[in-house]
């Protein structure tokens, strides 16, 4: 999984949002660091991917600011990111 394209990394988080959406995912608790596809994934190219979806407005979320560390979450997907998702069904 280590070469995983940015694309996939981005579609791996919107379809694990997508399916806790719709209570169907296995893993509605897990950080996108701990998703079982993304472990091999270096977190900082999983939190680049993060910034892309969040400014794309793919998803609703932020990131934290700590001293030496920053964090970053999602909510939810946004509506255009529930299209995306969808049309790729």
């Amino acid at each position: 999984m280590k070469n995983l394209t940015d694309e996939g990394i981005r579609n791996i988080i919107l379809k694990e949002f997508y399916k806790r959406s719709k209570v169907k995912s296995e893993n509605p608790k897990l950080h996108m660091y701990n998703f079982p596809e993304l472990k091999e994934i270096n977190n900082e190219r999983i939190f680049e991917n993060i910034k892309y979806l969040i400014n794309e407005n793919l998803v609703r979320g932020g990131i934290d600011q700590g001293e030496n560390e920053s964090f970053p979450w999602i909510s939810r997907l946004t509506p255009l990111g529930i299209k995306l998702v969808e049309d790729e069904k």
